[in-house]
């Protein structure tokens, strides 16, 4: 083969690759997914939350309006809680922003950060209102086993993976314990 046909092929190679570059650039741009518009939650999720509040209602024993009251309540709760983290995201956005700048200004950082530890003591109460508010929602009866599941829920350790180390033994409460004696 001369010099020539091989510089052919070459030119046609690159020519090819070329169209194949911006044909599969032109693809993308045109088969380009939208962005998706921002969903409240996979529908996964949703089946155990609805799993999770019939398991509750069940538990207490509701009835039909403290069943609506619950899901309204549930609802208000879930919605002002989505504001708030999207508020604590766009604080932190901008916090990350100020950082990657040239100059970042220290005070704007610190301005920052305290909103952002504002915004969390409100969700922080927001917490807790919702919780007096499912305790209002109760009668004597039901307010007992709230309180039952919700010991339950803050004071179980959580569950491990691995069952390799055994765990504690009780503690003796009559009084201070003896260590071991070797022999």
């Amino acid at each position: 083969m001369d010099i020539f046909k091989q510089k052919r092929y070459l030119v046609l190679v690159i020519i090819l690759l070329v169209i194949l570059n911006l044909s599969t650039l032109l693809m993308l741009w045109l088969d380009r997914p939208q962005q998706p518009v921002r969903q409240e939650r996979p529908e996964k999720s949703r089946q155990e939350e609805a799993q999770t509040v019939l398991s509750l209602r069940d538990e207490l024993g509701f009835s039909d309006v403290q069943s609506e009251q619950f899901s309204r309540l549930r609802r208000d709760h879930r919605e002002q809680m989505q504001h708030l983290n999207d508020e604590i995201r766009q604080i932190k956005m901008k916090m990350f922003e100020e950082v990657l700048k040239d100059d970042p200004r220290p005070a704007l950082s610190d301005s920052l950060l305290k909103l952002a530890q504002e915004k969390q003591i409100e969700i922080e109460q927001l917490t807790f209102q919702y919780l007096l508010d499912l305790k209002e929602l109760c009668n004597p009866e039901q307010q007992k086993k709230l309180r039952l599941l919700i010991d339950e829920l803050f004071r179980r350790p959580p569950e491990r993976k691995d069952d390799s180390r055994p765990p504690p033994p009780p503690r003796d409460e009559g009084g201070p314990r003896r260590p071991a004696e070797n022999n």
